[in-house]
Formats: structure tokens, sequence, C-alpha cells
């Protein structure tokens, strides 16, 4: 048999872009919303995200006075700002987030202190139990893991 008859597929180096992609996704601003996608997470994990946004996306010109809004009178239990700092160039911020349901989770968070009030959308992708380990994107790690008591949804009968 020939070379001909057994093709093979050579790829080159350059052609290698695993983890060269693994930024997290920032898209914005539009009608003053910034929205950050994470990729996959694995439901009932808490995870420590890092985000630095540029002054261009806050749509401001200096970063000074930037807050976490108070304009909530309803605190968010599963996403919320553990640290938020900044630098000549960027708002440097710290969110923990609990990845509390199954499918798509959106979660919404509020800055004061732009030119307007600007709203941080985080946009996930969950895995459910058993539906494999999802590679966390740069900037993402967890920081713990909450399951749920499962003696309600055992079958075993127990001792007769």
């Amino acid at each position: 048999m020939s070379e001909k008859e057994h093709p093979r597929v050579h790829f080159g180096e350059d052609a290698d872009s695993f983890g060269k992609d693994n930024e997290i996704v920032i898209k914005g601003p539009s009608e003053g919303k910034i929205t950050a996608h994470l990729g996959f997470l694995q439901v009932g994990h808490r995870y420590e995200i890092t985000l630095n946004l540029p002054l261009s996306l806050l749509q401001t010109s200096t970063i000074s006075g930037i807050q976490e809004s108070q304009h909530n009178t309803v605190p968010n239990v599963n996403c919320k700002f553990t640290d938020l700092t900044s630098d000549n160039k960027d708002l440097n911020m710290k969110i923990e987030l609990f990845a509390h349901k199954e499918k798509l989770l959106k979660e919404e968070l509020h800055l004061d202190g732009c030119n307007a009030f600007t709203t941080l959308a985080i946009i996930a992708r969950v895995l459910g139990k058993g539906k494999g380990t999802p590679l966390l994107k740069n900037g993402i790690k967890c920081i713990g893991v909450e399951l749920e008591d499962e003696s309600e949804a055992s079958d075993w009968q127990g001792f007769e």
C-alpha cells in the first residue's frame, strides 16, 4: 500500500491553539450593560472570578469613586463583589459566584460612579452533577463545593 491509500493528517505547530483563547470574554458596553461570559462551570460549586475592566468599557475617564451600587434593596446571595479596587487604567474586581442551578446562569451586579449607572452581567453555562468537569477560564478558580443533602434522594430501604 502506498502513502496515497492511507491519508494522514498533519498539524503544524501554528494550529495548536489549546489554552490560547481561554480568557473570559467581555462584551459591551451596550445600553449601560457590560457582559462577562465565563464559559462552563459546575453546579454546586462556588467560584472566585477576577476581572479587570478598562476605562473604555466603563465609558469614564476616571475610576476613583466607582463602587458597588446601593440601589438594590435585595442583596444577591449567589453573586457578589468581594473586592473592588482600581489603578490608573483598569477597574479590578473580584466576584464570588455560586453556580446554584444547571444550564444557563445569569447574574447581575450594579456599579455606581461611572458616567452612567452600569450593570455587569455574569453569564455561564452550568453543567449538572455527573455531566463532566469543565476547564475553567483564566481568572476563575473554584473556592468551594456545596453539595445538596442526598439522604432524601437515596433509594436505600434500610434495615428491616
